[in-house]
């Protein structure tokens, strides 16, 4: 992964015990970068330690990261690096033995998909902070 900022010198929360912290401890020890992680114990005190200023940065999924900026009392103040340095799939829970329900949403999510309305999803509620991230590889 290419890191195009120089986050040398800065301090990087992420809460701890996460993939996402144990992958932004090895990108940063592979690539030899000198920044200090803060462990954290949510994102909500992520948020918090990033306004305060007790942080320069917050390392987390980027879906987490774009719902705190829009939740946040002005999310013009926040922007979201485009550089992923990892992948990791999401999914939908659904009540154990709800086979109908399931199928329901396996067809309506395959379908939007399929016909790339997903796109239009997904850029309409998040692509204000990652705008190609939504995009079909």
């Amino acid at each position: 992964t290419k890191i195009r900022n120089n986050f040398a010198g800065k301090k990087i929360g992420v809460v701890k015990g996460t993939t996402t912290a144990a992958a932004l401890k090895k990108l940063f020890e592979d690539a030899q970068i000198d920044a200090e992680i803060v462990l954290l114990k949510s994102t909500d005190h992520g948020i918090k330690a990033l306004v305060k200023g007790e942080i320069d940065a917050l390392s987390a999924d980027q879906i987490v990261l774009i719902g705190l900026a829009l939740t946040t009392e002005n999310p013009k103040n926040f922007s979201i690096l485009p550089d992923l340095f990892s992948y990791e799939p999401f999914a939908l829970a659904v009540r154990r033995n709800d086979a109908d329900f399931r199928l329901v949403a396996d067809r309506v999510i395959s379908d939007l998909y399929r016909s790339k309305k997903i796109l239009k999803i997904y850029d309409k509620w998040l692509g204000r902070f990652a705008p190609n991230a939504g995009r079909l590889k």
